[in-house]
């Protein structure tokens, strides 16, 4: 691997001391988190006949159960709706006596209001938190003190000066022992499924243990959980190895509508997860994992979002992994900020979905500090439709003010999505600093500014300062059999450009595409190899290419100078690609830099870092662990 010279290093550590300065964070929180050992498996759904089970129904089940097409469906819902002893999906996971129990829920609209509005105990009003870096109450955007990043800031004082009056706090980074203690400071439905806190282990030991969350609707939207902002994430699955969510819609979350966390076997299947301020479907350090045939929409970061997944294949040097943590087959992620995303998203397979009018379509990266598994290695996203990611969020509602409003006011069931992260508008597939990934056999069209952009990040902006891991990031990634600007009908819808690459990394490859306009247009200033005689050769990049990070990662949608950055242009409308819009660009070959001359290609760059850690807290997304 190429080592950083001293004159660079040096210039590093440096801008080292500016980037360790802070602002500001706008972060959710939560406690460092580690890995699952990996003895578990992805679960099964369990039938509607399990013996062990409780049914859940609303008053106007029964009307809505009527109203249903003869068939199945109906004739299930019926004999259920005998056996309905609850009214609140929390209060029947309560219940649970024995493992891998299934909570059945008729249709109809649960709010579960008991534990949206419930008073917290003194205990629960007094917790300390897990977190290496707490944050005063208004420092987080809508955390749970102030809920609405629209609230006018007397507001936030006056809830402040009370907290500091009677000793009350709102931490949103918590131990696991004190989640599972208080439950509902953040959660509207939650499941914690280790019993002993206290001991080195994290594997699911109680009762809890394989429970089914099972909409009986026809359709996934039969079965509503609407959280209305009351709490930060729907359902949390925490530690809480073999659960199973299947045909239910969750809507309306502050943070995550479906929330999985440290918990080895779970599936995701059949659901809805719409309208949330930042995620649908949020899977952090967890292992055996399946989310499938699920729909994603008007979400203010990702749609599916597999984030520090299970570093399995941290210490494999090869480009086949040992295999995958977690499966991502047949869904449909639309309309959002990022139609997949997942910082340290290591050791993924994602195939047969569809990624369509985000702002840009699947997007992996190594940019965010304290997340389990980075850099990130080892995805793999094959066989997908990603297409028509131009969909400018930023000026249609940061920029008109509308993302300024309280947020039950924004619209979001409306279609309103108010981006919590900068992304280039107009981009297929973004790989941003990651390892050994393989994008291949896709239909990756109609994408006006990238089919693919790949760019490398600099260790020290995950707090990673060993100089010799300076340049560990942008290697070994391969795209490959994709038809770029070909629809899956066969039908000709071109990119802006098919690829960009900044030209650091060794080991990455373009091959066996298939081009709209009969050749490839890219930005490479050294064609690569390819593949199969080993793709690129280790270069440091080129500072002339302006990824556009630096500045537009300064993006913060509630400060009015920032909520477009001056020279970002990843939030201007790209142009509709024509036949003639784009040509390959003239290759140059440019001989390996010496110390001196890397450290002067590298200069702007490094600056540009020292510059992004004045705000680089603002780079933390709420998904930081």
């Amino acid at each position: 691997m190429f080592r950083a010279p001293r004159l660079l290093v040096a210039l590093l550590l440096a801008l080292g001391l500016v980037v360790q300065m802070g602002g500001p964070s706008h972060a959710h929180e939560e406690r460092p988190a580690t890995f699952p050992d990996g003895s578990g498996k992805v679960p099964k759904f369990l039938g509607f006949h399990n013996p062990r089970s409780r049914v859940v129904c609303k008053q106007n089940s029964a009307k809505l159960i009527a109203k249903m097409p003869n068939g199945v469906a109906k004739q299930r819902n019926k004999r259920l709706l005998k056996q309905c002893e609850f009214r609140s999906i929390q209060k029947a996971i309560d219940s649970i006596a024995k493992r891998k129990t299934s909570i059945y829920v008729l249709p109809g609209t649960y709010r579960e209001k008991r534990y949206a509005t419930s008073k917290r105990s003194n205990y629960c009003s007094h917790l300390g938190t897990a977190s290496k870096n707490p944050l005063r109450a208004s420092e987080y955007i809508g955390s749970i003190s102030s809920p609405d990043t629209g609230a006018d800031s007397r507001e936030v004082d006056a809830l402040e000066r009370a907290a500091e009056e009677d000793g009350t706090t709102n931490p949103i980074a918590l131990s696991y022992a004190d989640q599972r203690a208080c439950p509902h400071n953040l959660n509207l439905i939650a499941v914690f499924g280790d019993k002993t806190p206290n001991n080195d282990s994290i594997k699911c030991d109680s009762k809890f243990c394989g429970v089914q969350i099972i909409g009986t609707g026809r359709k996934m939207t039969d079965v509503v959980i609407d959280n209305n902002f009351s709490k930060l994430n729907g359902i949390r699955f925490d530690r809480a190895g073999g659960a199973f969510v299947r045909k239910v819609t969750v809507q309306q979350s502050e943070f995550n509508a479906i929330y999985v966390l440290e918990t080895d076997g779970f599936t995701i299947d059949k659901t809805t997860t719409r309208g949330n301020d930042e995620y649908g479907i949020l899977a952090f350090a967890s292992d055996h994992g399946l989310i499938q045939r699920s729909n994603a929409y008007y979400n203010g970061d990702s749609g599916i979002y597999p984030g520090s997944g299970s570093d399995l294949n941290a210490d494999n040097p090869n480009f086949k992994p040992v295999r995958y943590a977690i499966e991502i087959r047949n869904n449909r992620s639309h309309d959002n900020t990022l139609g997949y995303s997942g910082t340290a998203g290591n050791s993924i397979w994602a195939h047969g979905n569809r990624f369509y009018n985000n702002a840009t379509g699947i997007a992996t990266d190594s940019l965010f500090p304290g997340h389990p598994g980075l850099p990130q290695d080892h995805a793999r996203w094959s066989r997908n439709e990603i297409y028509s990611n131009n969909s400018n969020y930023y000026t249609k509602y940061v920029d008109t003010g509308i993302c300024e409003k309280p947020m039950r006011e924004r619209g979001y069931m409306n279609g309103t999505v108010c981006p919590v992260v900068p992304t280039p508008v107009g981009t297929g597939v973004l790989i941003a600093g990651g390892n050994f990934n393989s994008t291949d056999n896709n239909w990756i069209y109609d994408n006006w500014r990238y089919g693919t952009m790949q760019f490398w990040v600099p260790a020290p902006l995950r707090d990673e300062f060993d100089p010799t891991l300076l340049y560990d990031t942008s290697h070994d990634n391969h795209t490959t059999g994709n038809k770029m600007g070909i629809a899956r009908d066969g039908s000709i819808r071109h990119n802006g450009s098919d690829h960009w690459w900044d030209d650091e990394g060794g080991g990455n490859c373009w091959q066996g595409n298939t081009y709209s306009r009969g050749f490839q247009t890219d930005n490479f200033t050294i064609p690569p190899p390819s593949c199969t005689d080993g793709g690129s050769v280790f270069t440091p990049g080129f500072s002339v290419k302006d990824a556009g990070f630096l500045s537009c990662s300064q993006y913060d949608r509630n400060d009015p100078d920032l909520k477009h950055p001056p020279a970002c242009e990843w939030f201007d409308d790209p142009t509709k690609p024509s036949a003639r819009a784009a040509a390959p660009t003239a290759k140059v070959t440019v001989g390996a830099p010496d110390d001196q001359g890397a450290a002067l290609v590298m200069l702007p760059l490094l600056a540009g870092a020292g510059l992004l850690g004045l705000g680089r807290s603002r780079l933390r997304k709420r998904r930081a662990a």
